[in-house]
């Protein structure tokens, strides 16, 4: 590959574009090097991502691809000054070299603001990984003694928003819900547990059976309160690694509903709101008027009924409305606002405000979930079809104040069945 133009300013332009050319007649191997690292390796990356676009989003965070997309950006500099040093160096005879040289440097320095741009976007995405996520194939938080279906078959993850703002991890969760997939089929069910159960049991043995052998004293969403203000309970849970509090309460909700719980994922819901702005928004259909707490920032008195574009705060404010109903249609709207999130984000939305996601994302969700795990769930709860049965366990089906665990978990135990087979549990919602 030798060049036409033997001049060393023809020589530098070239191995600005095309590293290793230049130099690939009187430094093969040099030559061959610089290609492949300052021209090939990019380009195949960039190949590469077009070619896997519906599934960039997981990529994105996966330490894996972010340390490659690090390394190949600074490799792609690194190749470019070498490149232009070889040539310097071959003609550092000739008149006019240095300033010529300089002039290069200064062209490469400026050319270097988007790599480093986005390599530095890349560290921070990947420092917001390793805050966020854990590394997944962990043991399951709870499994019970005789599980319905086979638990290889079934993933059952929590998932728990949160009244607290960014950063703080220790209120009361007022939404959960647990998110039930068949491996095989995708096939999945959405169980809303409302905020005010009562009695929530644990499994025997466990401290918080111990302390509450008849059952939680409180609601259910004030387990995260009662254990993050006790040492002993914090270092009994949190042995695993993971935050302490989701782990108690997933193993209560799991043996109380007689369900495995292999995963949560818990999100301050004020921080979320940050989230959806970041990927512009989230569109839901109304069928009635819902008026909106005023406590969540610039939203409008009410919402609805039609097709209503909404922004984080009004988003968050219309999952959080008591106002229009009850808690347990509140439920539902949360339950909404998931399946349109997921249904509605792509990857290009996501990807154009990645970085106000990921810093969204480290103040504002925990989880057991490994990233790449997280991603499977997002596109699973996006996928509308999939999404069979939503469930509230909620009046006329179930009684908060006095639950029934024998009934609840033969509810839970048919929604699991549609899970595998797809014979609807006749609860849904």
């Amino acid at each position: 590959m030798s060049m036409p133009d033997g001049s060393p300013t023809g020589q530098m332009i070239a191995s600005i574009v095309l590293p290793g050319a230049a130099c690939m007649g009187r430094r093969p191997l040099l030559g061959f090097v610089m290609v492949v690292v300052g021209v090939m390796a990019p380009v195949g990356l960039a190949v590469w991502a077009y070619l896997n676009i519906d599934d960039l989003v997981g990529f994105a965070l996966d330490p894996t691809f972010l340390n490659t997309v690090i390394l190949v950006g600074l490799a792609l500099l690194v190749v470019r000054f070498i490149a232009v040093a070889e040539v310097a160096h071959t003609f550092r005879r000739s008149p006019g070299i240095g300033a010529r040289t300089l002039v290069m440097t200064v062209l490469l320095l400026g050319l270097s603001v988007p790599v480093v741009y986005a390599a530095t976007k890349a560290n921070q995405a990947r420092s917001m990984v390793a805050d966020v996520f854990a590394e997944g194939d962990g043991e399951s938080l709870f499994v019970p003694d005789f599980p319905t279906v086979d638990p290889a078959q079934v993933t059952n993850v929590l998932l728990l928003g949160g009244d607290a703002g960014p950063g703080r991890w220790g209120e009361r969760t007022d939404s959960m819900i647990v998110v039930s997939i068949d491996k095989e089929t995708g096939r999945t069910a959405l169980v809303s547990v409302p905020r005010n159960l009562t009695r929530l049991m644990f499994p025997p043995g466990t401290p918080m059976a111990d302390e509450f052998p008849n059952g939680f004293s409180d609601l259910a969403n004030a387990v995260f309160t009662y254990v993050s203000g006790r040492p002993a309970l914090v270092e009994h849970y949190g042995r695993s690694g993971l935050q302490p509090e989701p782990v108690a309460l997933a193993q209560g909700i799991g043996y109380s509903l007689g369900i495995e719980i292999d995963d949560y994922a818990l999100v301050n819901m004020q921080g979320f709101a940050e989230v959806i702005d970041a990927v512009g928004g989230v569109t839901l259909d109304l069928t009635q008027t819902v008026p909106l707490p005023q406590d969540v920032g610039d939203v409008p008195l009410e919402v609805g009924p039609g097709m209503v574009a909404m922004d984080g705060p009004t988003a968050i404010a219309y999952a959080r409305s008591r106002a229009a109903d009850s808690d347990y249609q509140r439920m539902g709207r949360q339950r909404q606002l998931l399946s349109a999130l997921g249904s509605q984000v792509s990857a290009g939305e996501a990807l154009s405000g990645f970085g106000a996601v990921t810093g969204a994302l480290q103040d504002t969700m925990r989880t057991s979930l490994s990233s790449g795990e997280f991603s499977a769930l997002l596109t699973r709860l996006g996928d509308n079809s999939s999404i069979g049965e939503s469930i509230g366990l909620a009046p006329p089906l179930v009684q908060p104040g006095s639950p029934d665990y024998v009934e609840i978990q033969g509810i839970i135990d048919a929604v699991e069945r549609y899970v595998v087979t797809g014979t609807h549990s006749g609860y849904a919602s």
